[in-house]
């Protein structure tokens, strides 16, 4: 961009500035975005991977009678269905990062819903099924009934941890998906559209 008083880029009066700084702005806001984005998802695969390896470990020992030492050592109560659903969050992200290179609105967009429905949703139902079994604990620590890993530390514990770091994950995803859906639409008025109001308003 050329100073105040200096030569003038063809095919413009100098007027849109303001144009061109609320554009540079935008792509700005999406690569920073998109950066943050990306780091999230790797938090996120980060926890997918352990709770896949609870949830496939578990299908492959009771529907294909697979053995395995460690799942056996830490004895992990059955998985819920929400657990399974839940399973299906990389879903958003592999659509994210699809939308990323090309700033693709519409892609995008679906991976923002996606995430709550896929990631955001379970995890409400999880926290309500789990939150009696919460107090209960509280109530009485010594309780038989509430499941543990390797008979000692109770699951439930290990839920809300997870509750706390999901949650995370998926609030701090959809707030970025949805400034850069915000930032990659189209404006909705251009700058020689809004000189054309101007004129319009001072001849009337």
């Amino acid at each position: 961009m050329s100073s105040r008083f200096g030569p003038r880029a063809a095919g413009t009066d100098g007027n849109d500035f303001k144009h061109r700084q609320r554009v540079a702005a935008q792509y700005q806001i999406s690569a920073s975005y998109k950066f943050y984005l990306k780091a999230l998802f790797g938090l996120h695969f980060t926890v997918l991977l352990g709770l896949w390896a609870k949830v496939f470990g578990e299908i492959a020992t009771t529907q294909f009678g697979l053995k395995s030492a460690l799942l056996k050592r830490l004895d992990l109560p059955t998985a819920y269905p929400w657990e399974y659903v839940w399973c299906l969050s990389f879903v958003p992200i592999v659509i994210a990062l699809y939308a990323m290179p090309k700033n693709k609105v519409k892609p995008m967009t679906i991976a923002y819903y996606s995430q709550f429905f896929f990631g955001v949703l379970p995890c409400c139902i999880g926290l309500g099924s789990q939150f009696p079994e919460l107090i209960a604990y509280i109530q009485d620590p010594s309780r038989a009934d509430i499941p543990t890993v390797r008979d000692s530390f109770p699951m439930v514990v290990v839920w809300f941890i997870f509750f706390l770091i999901a949650f995370q994950l998926h609030i701090f995803g959809m707030f970025f998906q949805y400034h850069l859906i915000e930032a990659w639409s189209p404006a909705t008025s251009t700058p020689a559209k809004e000189d054309e109001k101007k004129t319009d308003k001072k001849s009337d």
